[in-house]
């Protein structure tokens, strides 16, 4: 929240003045410090899907959910605090947020990653804010962000969704912003496809999580970029992608291996 708040001040930008915290999912790592910013940010209101809205008033499930899935890094990120009701706008598909007089932010929803996930687009510019219906993204190389429970043809039809939008340039969540917005679209969907036929395919023969990790690593040459993390980093990454594993591998389309 602080380099938050410091981005802002070297933007010029005063906290009074900012009117929306757009929160693409609720997972620990993009919306849990929502409650304690706000109270930074005193005319802004929360935009979230619909599904989001319960976990932000009441954040305790959300936040049992987290520890059983991160553990201690769920603590290393924090204790969630609540959203006031009245601070929380419900966006929908097609949901439009005007943010001056040329700019405006189309809400398109794309369950997948998250069933109460949600991407931004900016058409004037072909700018999308994918949040992780993209994927991860770190120096470059992407990764599938598919945990439990995961819905390939949700997520499928989100992509094919974005896709249809023709973006020329593509914001991650995790991480930066790429001017080959489409192609990067599509080469995820092939990626997620063959991330799943192989995973799936290990998991019936009860193959651990952690030897299909291996078993990616040696297929996957995105996953280089795990060469370029220090300790702390690579163990976040391997828990990630971990659980990535196991949702394609256990619970695609909700039915147990």
């Amino acid at each position: 929240m602080p380099g938050l708040l410091a981005v802002l001040e070297k933007a010029a930008v005063t906290p009074a003045a900012v009117d929306y915290m757009i929160l693409t999912h609720i997972h620990l790592d993009h919306a849990g410090g929502t409650g304690t910013l706000l109270k930074n940010l005193p005319n802004a209101t929360v935009v979230a899907h619909s599904r989001a809205k319960s976990h932000l008033i009441d954040p305790t499930k959300l936040w049992e959910a987290s520890l059983k899935t991160l553990g201690d890094l769920a603590i290393k990120y924090g204790q969630i605090k609540l959203v006031p009701a009245e601070r929380i706008l419900v966006a929908g598909e097609d949901t439009k947020l005007r943010l001056g007089e040329n700019l405006e932010l189309e809400v398109c929803l794309t369950p997948g990653h998250a069933a109460h996930h949600l991407s931004l687009f900016e058409k004037t510019s072909g700018m999308l804010f994918a949040g992780e219906a993209a994927g991860v993204c770190i120096n470059g190389y992407v990764r599938p962000a598919t945990p439990a429970p995961f819905d390939l043809e949700a997520t499928l039809a989100s992509l094919d969704k974005l896709i249809s939008l023709k973006p020329e340039r593509i914001c991650y969540g995790h991480f930066s912003c790429y001017y080959d917005g489409l192609k990067r679209l599509k080469s995820y969907r092939d990626k997620l496809l063959r991330w799943h036929e192989i995973v799936y395919s290990q998991a019936k023969k009860r193959t651990s999580r952690e030897q299909i990790f291996a078993v990616m690593r040696g297929l996957d040459d995105d996953l280089n970029y795990l060469d370029m993390l220090d300790k702390d980093e690579y163990q976040r990454e391997f828990r990630l992608i971990v659980n990535s594993i196991y949702g394609m591998a256990a619970l695609t389309r909700g039915k147990p291996v």
